[in-house]
């Protein structure tokens, strides 16, 4: 009496709030399927299978399957590090210097980790900066670390002095989305003429704003590799023989942000046998020594590094492996994992390599302590081991 029924289905998914139809189907059980399948594709919200059924001229439609993708929450970011040695800012553009960057990257480094960026990539980038003012709790938190250490050095109250630093973060972040939106406007970044690239720079934004502009062009450029190895890479690639002091030196310094990731400085360091013996291969890269027999090669990179700085072209990256070294003999791991009986001549044999040819110890005072800490802590576990524990706590008061 009323003819012939019709039957379809169709699969419709939820992207940033938007449906879609993503397929039509003319049987139920590859409607759903579908429909399932793609609860596991990365970025999709939602997904629901219809069903239309058209008789007598009506059109009945009817939801079979609809289910939304469950939101994974990340847990909220915490610092990575203390805020020793962060520079008294006096004004916005303090924080664009070595010293901060370091303490930024120390902080910072779950942030900066995530998104595979260097501190320079992040005081240059508005979405960066954007992004990680929108996480809200980490960025105070870092503001407020800087605020207490100021407090203790120099002794300011750290409410006035964590507004005055967000103050000067406000600064950083209204001068990178103002940039962004002058950058198409500026000369072309040549990688392949550094020189001819600053030039023009200069004079377009003037000397003052040469280094700002030559580093937010630079980071632009460095956004094509999503790893801090690849942009290493890149960066020293822009290094040639002839490159001019004042581009070595802001290398120099985004090469430094890089290593300052631990992760980073592992890879390059490759699968060494233990932890003295990575440290030892720092120091080889540092003094421009060979390699110890019993080393895993680095990688190219660390080497090329490490040839800059014995070159003395490179003093940032100095730097940062000197901290890295001094950071790892304060920390808890063993020299030797498998063997930490072993804490003792590894620390003795550790103290010698990191000398350099006149006898003076690298990281100096710093390092000659942070090696003294980890012998007592070495001792007062083997003395704990035997039951003597009142000693071995009275060690600590050496």
């Amino acid at each position: 009496m009323f003819g012939k029924s019709s039957t379809a289905f169709e699969v419709q998914i939820r992207r940033e709030g938007r449906w879609t139809i993503e397929g039509t189907y003319d049987d139920e059980r590859r409607a759903l399927a579908s429909a399932r399948s793609w609860l596991a594709v990365s970025g999709v919200e939602e997904v629901k299978a219809i069903k239309f059924r058209s008789l007598a001229g009506l059109s009945l439609e009817t939801v079979i399957f609809q289910k939304a993708v469950p939101v994974v929450k990340d847990k909220p970011m915490a610092l990575g590090g203390t805020a020793e040695g962060a520079p008294h800012c006096t004004a916005p553009g303090d924080l664009y210097g070595f010293e901060a960057r370091v303490v930024a990257g120390r902080l910072l480094r779950a942030f900066l980790d995530k998104f595979r960026i260097t501190p320079t990539e992040l005081l240059h980038s508005w979405t960066y900066l954007r992004k990680l003012d929108e996480q809200g709790l980490l960025l105070g938190a870092a503001l407020q670390a800087v605020a207490r250490h100021h407090a203790d050095r120099h002794g300011v109250a750290v409410p006035a002095r964590a507004r005055e630093l967000r103050g000067f973060a406000d600064a950083v972040l209204t001068r990178a989305r103002d940039f962004q939106a002058e950058r198409k406007a500026l000369p072309a970044f040549d990688p392949a003429d550094l020189s001819g690239s600053s030039r023009a720079l200069a004079a377009a934004v003037g000397e003052e704003g040469h280094d700002f502009a030559f580093l937010s062009q630079l980071t632009v450029h460095l956004a094509d590799r999503n790893s801090l190895a690849g942009k290493l890479a890149m960066l020293l690639d822009l290094i040639g023989p002839e490159v001019e002091p004042r581009h070595l030196a802001l290398l120099d310094g985004v090469m430094a942000d890089a290593l300052g990731s631990a992760e980073l400085v592992k890879e390059l360091l490759g699968a060494q046998p233990n932890l003295a013996l990575g440290l030892c291969a720092l120091a080889d890269l540092i003094l421009g020594r060979d390699p110890q027999p019993k080393s895993e090669p680095v990688s190219p990179l660390l080497a090329h590094v490490g040839a800059l700085i014995v070159q003395g072209r490179a003093p940032c990256c100095r730097a940062v492996l000197l901290e890295r070294i001094q950071h790892s003999l304060n920390g808890t791991q063993p020299l030797d994992r498998r063997d930490p009986k072993k804490e003792a001549l590894l620390a003795d044999h550790l103290a010698t390599h990191l000398r350099d040819p006149q006898g003076r110890l690298l990281g100096g005072a710093e390092v000659e302590k942070a090696l003294a800490r980890r012998l007592i802590r070495h001792r007062q576990a083997i003395l704990r081991e035997q039951g003597m524990h009142d000693i071995a706590d009275r060690l600590s008061g050496r």
